[in-house]
């Protein structure tokens, strides 16, 4: 049987039409951002220990030095988070230590260690990063502005999230 030219053409078409990306793809990972990477070695355990878990949410203080409402600049940096409202309630006095990766257009953070009231300058391990409590959807950090300062970016307020990771992404 014999098939009309213009059904070979609707079957051509229709054929190419099929997707071939993986769905699960992920998008491409910024060059900014620092490379994927396993979590301090004990941490999952000592979150688990303070009651935290990947998925949880911990709202904070993203720097201790600028604890002030409004606009903060940050650079490339180590900094002290000061949990903050729910932040605070799950984890009454502790400070959450970790380091800032900084561009003219993002503020990322990785947070690595705990220190407890009752450690004194001593830290557990710990594993999050930095999201933006008002608008992050791509889990890329804090929307930045640049700052007229060299190797800093503004931020609108200092305030973020720290969601509790399994792994650094």
């Amino acid at each position: 049987m014999r098939m009309s030219p213009w059904l070979t053409v609707l079957l051509l078409v229709g054929s190419g039409c099929a997707h071939t990306e993986d769905a699960t793809a992920k998008p491409e990972r910024p060059k900014w951002m620092p490379p994927e990477g396993a979590c301090p070695k004990g941490a999952l355990v000592q979150m688990e220990r303070l009651g935290l878990k990947p998925g949880d949410k911990v709202p904070v203080i993203v720097d201790a030095i600028q604890d002030h409402p409004g606009p903060a600049r940050y650079n490339y940096s180590f900094v002290i988070a000061l949990p903050r409202d729910e932040g605070e309630k799950k984890l009454p006095g502790a400070r959450i230590g970790g380091r800032l990766f900084v561009t003219k257009h993002r503020v990322f953070g990785r947070y690595d260690r705990v220190f407890l009231p009752e450690s004194g300058a001593m830290s557990v391990p710990f594993c999050g990063v930095l999201l933006d409590a008002r608008w992050d959807r791509d889990g890329e950090g804090l929307i930045a502005y640049p700052s007229p300062m060299k190797g800093f970016s503004v931020v609108q307020d200092n305030t973020g999230v720290i969601l509790v990771v399994d792994r650094y992404p």
